[in-house]
């Protein structure tokens, strides 16, 4: 019969329950999903990469990101997470955000992403059916939550007309291969307890995931220990919100009640690393949380406060991170974080049967990269390279669902150039806008 597609001659690394690398094997592809890995296949195929002295591993899995936001990055940097909000990104979203933004800013993103080894993200953000169009067109695997909030957000006049958005998207999407849903409450604070039910409700209901940001700043929760007597965590769960169908985003104050209630429920975690850092918001016990048996994936959050949507990037700050608050050099080792970027964060968002790891059977969502360069020789262990020394400028070749996205080093689905220019012209009319 043949395969669609043959990789040969690779390094792979599948991340498998075994943590299996081959020094020198054959991927076999047939339709979305990986046949094989052997040695020296025999498959006729009309379609051959080889990766000879190439790494051949499952593509990188962003846990949470605001992705069109990538349309703010630089915008205001160095600046306290209050006026940062108040005086730039608020009036932005205001002022501009439309599908257009965020068919452009997710264009963008979707490309930055394929181009550093993403191969699935998930979204929290405004006109998400915008960015589910762009997101198909691309190529790229999503899972993508309209943002719930109390107040009127850009895209809808209560969180129940949210709901009804994210009611439609489901309908739509359910039965894509790259496209999934999420209901997106934004935080326990900008939802009250009223909403926060209605998306557990739907999320329950539909069979989705719920996906929350949750106590990323100190003010944050000391001014919902004031309001509320108690921590946000603690809320959710007298609210009966928890479960393992949540993706509790950022989670840095904790104290340990609170780590105790997202172990017994098996919430997991999106970890932000390189935002914690960049907005000061504080230490996230991360380590702590895994040693309880919390799930723990990685994301960038957005671009506005990262800034850039490079997993390479987030898993050297992570493992770096962890090791310096704790002065303890074996914190957070370099298998653990990938393992984070892999596998754990198609656990995080509940996709490890499909995504994740090489395996026959699985979705071949891989990137190929080059190891033939002079920070990545000599090799003596894989997962020290890829989280110490590796980028993603090393990515060279992206097959996303079993097809191929960029093709040594060039975007095949979309006219990258194109949706470079728009995203210039977008950031002219921002400048002009804010007057900067």
């Amino acid at each position: 019969m043949g395969v669609d597609l043959l990789i040969k001659n690779g390094m792979v690394l599948t991340m498998d329950p075994e943590f299996k690398i081959h020094d020198k094997a054959d991927v076999e592809i047939t339709g979305s999903t990986i046949k094989n890995i052997t040695q020296n296949s025999s498959e006729t195929t009309s379609k051959v990469i080889d990766a000879a002295g190439k790494l051949v591993m499952p593509g990188l899995i962003n846990c949470h990101t605001h992705a069109a936001m990538v349309m703010m990055r630089g915008l205001a940097d160095d600046m306290p997470l209050d006026v940062w909000w108040k005086k730039f990104i608020f009036p932005i979203e205001k002022q501009l955000l439309d599908p257009d933004f965020v068919r452009i800013g997710m264009g963008l993103a979707a490309i930055e992403m394929i181009r550093s080894g993403t191969t699935c993200f998930s979204d929290m953000y405004f006109f998400q059916e915008a960015a589910a169009e762009v997101c198909k067109k691309i190529g790229i695997r999503a899972v993508l939550g309209e943002a719930i909030m109390d107040e009127i957000s850009p895209d809808a006049q209560n969180a129940d007309k949210v709901l009804e958005i994210t009611e439609r998207l489901q309908q739509t999407w359910a039965k894509d291969d790259l496209i999934s849903i999420q209901v997106a409450p934004h935080t326990p604070y900008s939802c009250g307890p009223a909403n926060l039910k209605k998306a557990q409700a739907q999320a329950k209901r539909l069979g989705i995931p719920l996906h929350i940001h949750v106590s990323e700043t100190a003010t944050e929760v000391n001014e919902f220990r004031q309001k509320h007597g108690k921590s946000p965590v603690k809320y959710l769960e007298e609210l009966g919100f928890l479960g393992e169908n949540v993706i509790a985003v950022h989670c840095v104050h904790l104290d340990d009640q609170d780590k105790e209630i997202l172990a017994k429920y098996k919430v997991k975690v999106a970890h932000c690393q390189e935002s914690n850092m960049k907005l000061a918001s504080g230490n996230a016990p991360i380590v702590e949380l895994q040693n309880l048996g919390v799930m723990v994936g990685l994301g960038t959050d957005g671009a506005a406060s990262n800034n850039n949507l490079d997993l390479f990037d987030e898993m050297d700050s992570v493992a770096k991170y962890h090791k310096a608050v704790r002065q303890d050099p074996t914190a957070m080792p370099a298998t653990t974080v990938l393992r984070m970027a892999t596998i754990d964060g198609a656990r995080t968002l509940m996709k490890e049967k499909e995504i994740g790891s090489l395996e026959a059977g699985k979705k071949a969502d891989i990137i190929i990269l080059d190891l033939n360069k002079a920070h990545l020789i000599p090799l003596y262990n894989i997962y020290s390279q890829l989280v110490y020394a590796a980028g993603g400028s090393e990515v060279e070749t992206v097959i996303i669902n079993g097809q191929l996205i960029m093709e040594n080093k060039n975007i095949l689905t979309v006219d990258e150039q194109a949706i470079l220019d728009v995203a210039k012209h977008l950031g002219g009319r921002i400048k002009n806008e804010l007057k900067i």
